[in-house]
């Protein structure tokens, strides 16, 4: 690091952009207005994106065309907050955010972003940050004249594609994992919701599944458009719904132990429907505060208030919060059959919740949504479809986990030149 030099963005030729500062009207589809919810973890998240049109987007791209390994920056609600441009990608720029533009004299494109995530960014950012009664923010004027340690280029090169290498495979582990989900979701819906194999059969349609499922369907529906057999049931008769609670929180000798407690909050932020840790312990103490206890592994959580909706199965033992509809399956609908049926009646499980504060469904409103159960080598061979889609998921996750992990960890000392990077190489092959 003692050969690198400390220059400003300005000096190393990285130019900033400013946003246009209108918002333009929301559309039912057309190209994404990203604002600041969008940033997040050092890439755009599309997920919850405001929509505009092709006129609209023409408009608001006239002053600030993102291209390609620019990299958005949040000047208020989350200041120094920041996301790389990915090749492909065409959106207009919301209010508050500025691009970052390296002009490959001194800064690598592709390095930029990672240049804006190292201690010395943050230092950065608590220099110049401009504290604020309601928030705080950063000038743009002050941005330009952030000082950092700038490698040679060769080195920069060298950094982008190793940490690139981490994150894109991360970011193919989230795909997979979109793409497994909505596979389960395929056949749920097909076999459980539409009946499609029953209403194939019951239409004189040729069979679309290997003999041995195909035999296991009825082969017409009832008067009430069921499957003939199937039996209608209520999801509390099938799975063990239960709740948690808060134990005191002045109590020191319920927290900071070695078991997990849950609350919506450590689901907000998932990629996948898997929980693999929680942000608060609690200690077997704490745990026999609360009359659910210790709920297993394998464990349906669906937030049930502010707000309803956050969905996972839970990979470790966890106690939880008020906040969750807690489903444990140990009858005839396994797990990751629950996880998908409760996916599906969402809309069914909103129209349950009341509330004056905010909206919320209580265990007595959610017990008794109905829900179809089939025979039992259908859902066992449903089981035996969806259980290894959903591991895969788990998998894919965990790896995710432990590449973000190494990430993190490798990121400031490459940026503090405190690791060379054959050292840094190692320790990727090593992860991958």
């Amino acid at each position: 690091m003692a050969e690198w030099a400390m220059l400003t963005l300005r000096e190393a030729g990285v130019s900033l952009i400013d946003c246009d500062h209108r918002t333009p009207p929301a559309s039912d589809s057309g190209y994404p207005y990203v604002a600041i919810p969008q940033i997040k973890t050092g890439r755009i998240d599309l997920t919850s994106v405001r929509r505009i049109t092709h006129e609209h987007f023409v408009e608001w791209t006239r002053k600030v065309n993102p291209k390609p390994y620019d990299v958005i920056l949040s000047r208020r609600c989350n200041p120094g907050e920041t996301a790389f441009v990915p090749p492909g990608l065409e959106f207009a720029l919301g209010q508050n955010l500025v691009l970052l533009r390296a002009n490959d004299t001194k800064v690598f494109p592709p390095f930029l972003r990672w240049l804006v995530r190292g201690t010395d960014w943050w230092e950065q950012i608590g220099k110049f940050i401009n504290v604020g009664a309601v928030f705080d923010s950063l000038k743009c004027a002050d941005i330009p004249n952030f000082c950092l340690p700038i490698p040679p280029l060769s080195e920069q090169r060298e950094i982008a594609s190793l940490l690139g290498a981490i994150d894109d495979k991360i970011d193919l582990n989230r795909r997979m994992n979109d793409e497994l989900e909505a596979m389960a979701r395929l056949f749920f819906k097909d076999w459980f919701i539409d009946f499609g194999p029953t209403r194939a059969k019951a239409e004189g349609r040729p069979s679309y599944l290997v003999p041995e499922l195909w035999s296991l369907f009825p082969n017409a529906l009832n008067d009430g458009d069921k499957p003939m057999g199937w039996e209608t049931s209520t999801i509390g008769q099938e799975v063990r719904v239960v709740g948690g609670s808060t134990p005191s929180t002045k109590e020191p000798t319920y927290w900071d132990g070695d078991l997990c407690w849950a609350t919506p909050k450590d689901l907000s932020s998932l990629k996948a429907p898997v929980l693999l840790k929680t942000e608060r312990r609690i200690t077997q103490a704490g745990i026999s505060q609360i009359s659910s206890g210790l709920l297993p592994s394998g464990t349906v959580l669906l937030s049930s208030r502010a707000p309803i909706g956050y969905l996972v199965i839970s990979q470790v033992e966890t106690a939880v919060n008020q906040g969750f509809i807690a489903m444990i399956c140990e009858g005839r609908l396994k797990n990751v059959f629950t996880w998908l049926w409760t996916q599906a009646n969402m809309d069914a499980i909103h129209q349950k919740a009341n509330g004056s504060t905010f909206q919320e469904i209580s265990k007595a409103n959610f017990r008794p949504i109905p829900v179809i159960v089939a025979d039992p080598p259908i859902l066992r061979a449903f089981d035996e479809i969806a259980q290894p889609l959903y591991k895969q998921i788990v998998a894919n996750e965990q790896e995710s986990r432990t590449l973000a992990q190494t990430r993190d960890l490798l990121l400031p000392k490459l940026m503090s030149g405190e690791i060379h990077l054959r050292e840094a190489e190692k320790l990727v092959e090593h992860a991958l």
